[in-house]
């Protein structure tokens, strides 16, 4: 069995397509916010505390991996309190900066020793605001706060038998809209993209006899 802690992270900035895989990610590694009701896992609260009572030594790189693979355009903090012989981890990530990982102390804040410390004053001003994370603290200030919403999802079926992919009431003025579907998932992502849909999740198999798949899209963005 391994060690165990708690710990805490925030999201700072998420596209809406993105709310989900961050809650999701935050309910797989039991991380929570008492304040509000995100059972329906729609509404993500940005520069707000998601925490988390009791988890592994070691969560805290996890999420931010996660996060990273599944949700590349999200900005986050999250850290695991220092347990046992072990410092605590933060971890904070900004898209174009890319991740801060460093030690902290109990209320996630970075956490250097007296030798890095002293080490910094030999270099350049620049690569001291590096190694401190300064320029992460800057863009995450810059940020707007408040909340987002998930976007509306339509039901999505791919009949790889019948070579047809329909998405549900995806018609501007109602009603389901059928589309030609290659042989591939990544072809069928294609020929949604081009009708303006994005994948909300991965395409599920629901009957290997008819060759049925099913998944989520969103309307993707106005350019």
């Amino acid at each position: 069995m391994g060690d165990w802690t708690s710990g805490a992270a925030t999201i700072h900035a998420c596209p809406p397509h993105r709310v989900r895989r961050v809650l999701d990610a935050f309910a797989e590694y039991g991380f929570t916010d008492e304040d509000e009701d995100t059972t329906n896992g729609t509404t993500l609260t940005l520069g707000e505390w998601y925490c988390a009572t009791e988890i592994r030594c070691g969560t805290a790189t996890d999420v931010a991996d996660a996060l990273i693979k599944d949700a590349p355009e999200v900005a986050f903090t999250v850290y695991e309190e220092p347990a046992y012989e072990w410092v605590g981890a933060a971890c904070t990530y900004v898209p174009g900066l890319g991740l801060f990982a460093t030690d902290c102390d109990t209320s996630g804040d970075p956490m250097f020793t007296q030798s890095q410390i002293l080490r910094l004053d030999d270099e350049p001003a620049e690569v001291r605001q590096q190694q401190l994370g300064v320029p992460w603290l800057n863009a995450i200030a810059a940020m707007p706060g408040g909340t987002v919403v998930e976007p509306e999802r339509f039901a999505t079926h791919w009949n790889r038998r019948h070579s047809e992919i329909v998405v549900v009431e995806g018609r501007p003025c109602g009603g389901d809209l059928i589309l030609p579907a290659p042989v591939t998932a990544a072809e069928a992502d294609m020929v949604l993209s081009e009708q303006g849909f994005q994948r909300a999740e991965d395409w599920r198999q629901l009957d290997e006899t008819s060759q049925l798949w099913r998944t989520d899209v969103y309307r993707s963005p106005a350019p």
